[in-house]
């Protein structure tokens, strides 16, 4: 490693990387991404960000995981607004929080949902924080139907069908193919009435 290389701490350099790589993706795009890029921008040798992430794949699956993280944490701090014995309002701050996240944060989003890393047991790390988010609402599916505000059922299926709701509006939202639709109101306002659509259709 040469002497830019040295000047970071092993773990600065790795958020660093990281914070390069987003900045492209928001500006330019994941087509655009490069390790050389994003080495050249963190001013470091080519070869650095290889220590790090072995590969592109292995880079957009370090940033995949950070934004899995995020998200979780976004999610249980919006649903922590709710007393634990309100499950249906937790329910939705989930779904609502999901969709905020993503539209918040849409490089991360953009780099979450690649293609590339359709298979996450590839990447250990990334399968943990993927599977967190989604535990997260299959409890809370399971929390409403313990106290019969959800059908009975099999709680995957109906956890998929939750997720499917807001994922697909999150990635809508994320890609702009909600601009020319004809909404009257915020996103806010559609993502609310989303989630209560969804809760009607586990009832």
């Amino acid at each position: 490693m040469g002497k830019k290389d040295n000047a970071y701490h092993h773990g600065d350099l790795r958020k660093s990387l990281i914070s390069q790589a987003l900045a492209i993706v928001r500006e330019e795009g994941v087509a655009k991404l490069t390790l050389r890029k994003v080495a050249r921008l963190a001013g470091v040798s080519h070869a650095a960000p290889a220590h790090h992430f072995k590969d592109m794949n292995g880079l957009l699956a370090a940033i995949a995981e950070e934004g899995f993280v995020k998200m979780v944490q976004h999610m249980k701090k919006a649903a922590g607004k709710y007393p634990s014995e309100n499950s249906l309002e937790r329910f939705k701050a989930i779904g609502v929080s999901y969709v905020e996240f993503a539209t918040q944060n849409p490089s991360f989003i953009k780099i979450m949902n690649h293609p590339s890393l359709a298979e996450k047991s590839l990447y250990p790390g990334l399968k943990r924080a993927s599977n967190e988010t989604f535990n997260l609402l299959t409890n809370a599916v399971q929390e409403c139907q313990s106290k019969k505000l959800v059908r009975e059922g099999d709680v995957l299926e109906l956890s998929l069908f939750a997720w499917s709701t807001v994922h697909g509006l999150a990635v809508l939202a994320v890609d702009g193919q909600l601009n020319g639709v004809g909404l009257r109101q915020d996103l806010q306002v559609y993502t609310d009435k989303v989630t209560d659509l969804l809760y009607s259709g586990l009832m």
